[in-house]
C-alpha cells in the first residue's frame, strides 16, 4: 500500500522551489560561489537553475560579480522590513481613523510610499449611508495626489521633488508640475492640503503628512475623500480640524511604538 502524498508532493512548485533553494544557500554561504558551485550546492545542475538566476538577478534579489560570482542583495532584508513595518502602521492606525471617521461620519484612509507611489495601508468606511471608501491595497500616483504632496513637503528642493517624481515615472507637464509644487508648499505652511482627486471626478482630497516624531520624517499620509459639494464645503473646517488632531494623536503613538522611522522608498 502506498504512503499519502504530503501537501508538499501534492502541490509542488519547482520553479519556486528552486529560487528559495537559491536564495538560502546563498545566505548561508561567506564566499561568492559561480554558477557551477551554487548549483552543486543545491543538488542540481546548470540547466535547471540558469534562467531562475537571470529572473533573480533581475527582480534584484541576486547580484552578479566580476568573475561571474554570486551573492545576494539586500533587497530582501528590504522587503521584509518594509512588510513589517507596514503591519505595524496599519495596526497602530486603524484605531485612530475609526474615531475619526465616526466624528466626522466620512471615510478615511493612510497611505505610505513605494518604489514608484503610494499604497494604502489601513482604511475605515463610513458610517452614513454613502460615502468614499479606498480599499486596503488600493495603489496610486505621488504626481497630482493630495497624500504625494504631503510625502514630498518634506522635500525642500525643488529639484530633488522632481527627480523623485521622475524616478516614480511622473509625465511632469510643466502647468500641472506649477500647480502641484504650489500643493506641496501649501502642505509644508499649513500643515495639510485640499486637492480634486485626479482619478475620481466631483472627489476632493484632504490629506495630512504622518510624521515619525523623533526623527522629523515623513512616513505617510492621512487622508479623507469628500465630495466637492456645497454641503460638505461648509464642513471642511470641521474635517480639516479632526483629521489634524487626529494625526496629532497618531504621531505620538508612533513616537512610543516604533523607535526608529520606516524606511521610506521615495528618498532612496
Amino acid at each position: 500500500m502506498s504512503e499519502p502524498q504530503t501537501k508538499l508532493q501534492k502541490y509542488s512548485a519547482p520553479a519556486l522551489e528552486k529560487g528559495l533553494d537559491i536564495i538560502e544557500f546563498l545566505s548561508l554561504t561567506d564566499t561568492r560561489p559561480n554558477l557551477s558551485q551554487l548549483a552543486a550546492g543545491i543538488g542540481r545542475s546548470k540547466n535547471e537553475i540558469f534562467r531562475m538566476m537571470i529572473v533573480l538577478e533581475e527582480r534584484g534579489y541576486i547580484r552578479r560579480f566580476d568573475g561571474d560570482t554570486y551573492g545576494l542583495t539586500d533587497r530582501m532584508a528590504l522587503v521584509g522590513g518594509v512588510r513589517s513595518d507596514n503591519s505595524k502602521l496599519s495596526e497602530l492606525a486603524t484605531p485612530y481613523l475609526d474615531r475619526m471617521s465616526d466624528q466626522i461620519q466620512l471615510s478615511s484612509h493612510f497611505s505610505v510610499s513605494t518604489e514608484t507611489g503610494l499604497v494604502v495601508i489601513a482604511s475605515t468606511s463610513a458610517v452614513q449611508n454613502y460615502g468614499l471608501s479606498v480599499l486596503v491595497g488600493y495603489k496610486t500616483k505621488l504626481f497630482g495626489t493630495a497624500a504625494g504632496a504631503c510625502m514630498l513637503s518634506q522635500v525642500a528642493e525643488d529639484a530633488q521633488r522632481t527627480d523623485i517624481l521622475t524616478r516614480a515615472g511622473a509625465k511632469l507637464d510643466a502647468n500641472a508640475k506649477a500647480a502641484f509644487d504650489e500643493a506641496v508648499a501649501s502642505c509644508q505652511t499649513n500643515g495639510f492640503v485640499v486637492l480634486p482627486s485626479p482619478e475620481a471626478h466631483a472627489i476632493l482630497e484632504v490629506s495630512a503628512p504622518v510624521i515619525h516624531p523623533p526623527s522629523n520624517a515623513t512616513i505617510g499620509a492621512m487622508t479623507v475623500p469628500i465630495f466637492g459639494s456645497d454641503t460638505l464645503d461648509n464642513r471642511k473646517e470641521l474635517i480639516v480640524s479632526a483629521l489634524l488632531e487626529t494625526v496629532r494623536q497618531f504621531q505620538d503613538k508612533i513616537a512610543i511604538s516604533m523607535s526608529t522611522p520606516r524606511q521610506s522608498n521615495l528618498f532612496i
